[in-house]
């Protein structure tokens, strides 16, 4: 059984992204996935096991343009290909900088 969060970002950490061509998904796309159905669903597609349906505002197969796509995607696919976004890694910190130090040696050197 999946554990997929609904209504949670998602992104997509598979190499390559999902898909091909015109209206693929690139690596790290986000997308929001609101309800998973059982194989069979009218409208949906052909599959044999659930499929999770997600959102996915696209702004590249349009550059210029934002359009809010639906996705149904196969739920162990989904496992696979997609991550919760709260579960990704942060980016480190950057180094902390050396600090000047508060008393200068004096003027003249030692």
């Amino acid at each position: 059984m999946s554990d997929i969060q609904l209504g949670q970002p998602y992104v997509l950490t598979a190499d390559g992204g999902y898909g091909s061509g015109v209206g693929s998904v690139p690596q790290g796309a986000v997308v929001t996935p609101f309800e998973i159905v059982p194989p069979g669903t009218a409208g949906v597609g052909y599959s044999v096991e659930d499929v999770v349906l997600v959102s996915y505002l696209d702004t590249v197969t349009f550059p210029g343009t934002a359009v809010d796509r639906t996705l149904a995607i196969a739920v162990s696919t989904f496992d696979g290909a997609f991550t919760l976004q709260s579960d990704m890694p942060t980016e480190p910190d950057a180094p902390e900088q050396p600090q000047a130090p508060d008393d200068p040696a004096p003027a003249g050197g030692a």
